[in-house]
């Protein structure tokens, strides 16, 4: 089902209502799975690096890693960590982040959610701190991360089939 045929939901207002902890723990839970799996794509490659021949697995294993959250999100709205913990990332009207947010979101985590460099601590006070529950990337994009199911309940019966709900359904 294309964007176009969704019903827009107030997003700014369903994570305004979202309890904050838990939005704030689906979205940890959901980074630390990523970083474990973009971790073994990684490393598993690098243990090629040594054999002769075998070094365009390292470069692929590179690869994926550059283009894991712009390929997941821009697709699906979802890493494999926001389809485990049960969010996704989505624009004000509930609709999946165009590649533009995507990218930007993309930019931003290489600072603020950077596991080696001041440990994800900036986007979990943004978290905290904003009213929307955003970290600093989702303010520049004007994305939010909410739960599937909140996504879905936040469309009115009446007005038909919202974006999650044909993803959930």
């Amino acid at each position: 089902m294309s964007d176009a045929a969704t019903t827009p939901v107030d997003a700014a207002a369903i994570a305004r209502g979202y309890d904050r902890a838990e939005l704030l723990l689906r979205r940890w839970g959901g980074t630390v799975i990523d970083l474990v799996l973009l971790v073994i794509v990684v490393f598993v490659p690098l243990a090629f690096i040594a054999v002769k021949g075998l070094e365009f697995i390292a470069i692929i294993g590179f690869l994926l890693v550059l283009a894991y959250y712009p390929v997941t999100e821009g697709l699906w709205g979802k890493t494999l960590g926001k389809l485990i913990t049960g969010t996704i990332v989505v624009d004000k009207d509930g609709r999946r982040a165009n590649f533009g947010q995507v990218m930007i979101r993309t930019a931003l985590r290489l600072i603020e959610v950077n596991p080696f460099f001041l440990g994800g601590i900036p986007a979990g006070v943004a978290v905290l701190a904003t009213e929307h529950k955003q970290r600093i990337g989702d303010l520049a994009a004007q994305t939010y991360v909410l739960p599937v199911k909140a996504l879905a309940q936040g469309a009115s019966p009446a007005s038909g089939p919202s974006y999650t709900s044909v993803i959930v359904d």
